[in-house]
């Protein structure tokens, strides 16, 4: 098969490319402040208090990751974008892109802060990549059945960037309205730091699954221990949350 990368560059492309570096480079940023697991979950645990939004945040966290990664994995790796790599369930010869970059720091960082987190997480991440590739391979095939060119165009046939698109913005959005606005009643974690909530959340969102059918509840009451720390603190400096009622 010919390779479904090699496009002469767009503005949009360019675009594409420089947005995706600097996501790339805040979530590897924050990374690196995080000393362990708890102080990770509790960045993010700080502003998921309420049930129901953490229920919001268990589906739309997931869903942000998935429609970042089909986007991302229209998109080579600079420099390394003419080469392929044929991972289990995967597209076979699959050029190098940003979406196995992010999947491998997540899959990196998680092993590093909790083994044993890491360990169960990282066949969910790897599964959301694989179906984005698997998609975006499929979507790149439909656009050349369409063209006279050897390649196709980088957006393929356009729809399942729309869609994923859709799915990123929707889930935002009933984090941010629903989830924040009404039932929390404090900002998103992304106000404090973008790269922060995006290294943070795929686990608290996991790690929110694991708690509730038992499993590492003394990580939870570790966690919990220290978003009781952080609350006194933001409160202190002038938050608005509704958790600083009850101080």
């Amino acid at each position: 098969m010919p390779p479904l990368f090699h496009q002469p560059v767009t503005a949009g492309f360019l675009a594409s490319q420089l947005a995706t570096i600097g996501v790339t480079y805040v979530t590897l940023e924050a990374a690196g402040r995080f000393r362990n697991v708890s102080e990770a979950l509790a960045f993010y645990g700080v502003y998921h208090r309420d049930g129901w939004n953490q229920l919001i945040h268990f589906f739309g966290v997931p869903g942000i990751i998935w429609s970042m990664l089909i986007m991302m994995a229209h998109l080579p790796l600079p420099f390394l974008g003419s080469y392929a790599l044929s991972l289990p369930f995967c597209p076979r010869r699959f050029p190098i892109n940003w979406a196995n970059f992010i999947t491998l720091f997540y899959i990196m960082f998680y092993l590093s802060v909790d083994l044993f987190g890491g360990l169960l997480y990282t066949p969910i991440v790897y599964a959301m990549y694989a179906t984005a590739a698997n998609m975006t391979r499929n979507d790149q095939e439909a656009a050349m059945k369409k063209t006279s060119e050897r390649n196709a165009p980088w957006t393929g046939t356009g729809r399942l960037l729309r869609f994923a698109v859709f799915v990123h913005i929707f889930s935002w959005y009933v984090q941010i309205h629903p989830g924040h606005g009404i039932l929390e009643g404090a900002k998103p974690a992304i106000m404090d730091s973008v790269g922060g909530a995006l290294t943070s959340a795929p686990l608290f969102a996991f790690y929110e699954g694991l708690w509730y059918i038992g499993i590492n509840k003394a990580l939870q009451e570790q966690t919990h221990r220290l978003v009781a720390e952080y609350t006194v603190k933001l409160c202190a400096e002038g938050a608005v949350m509704r958790a600083c009622a009850g101080l």
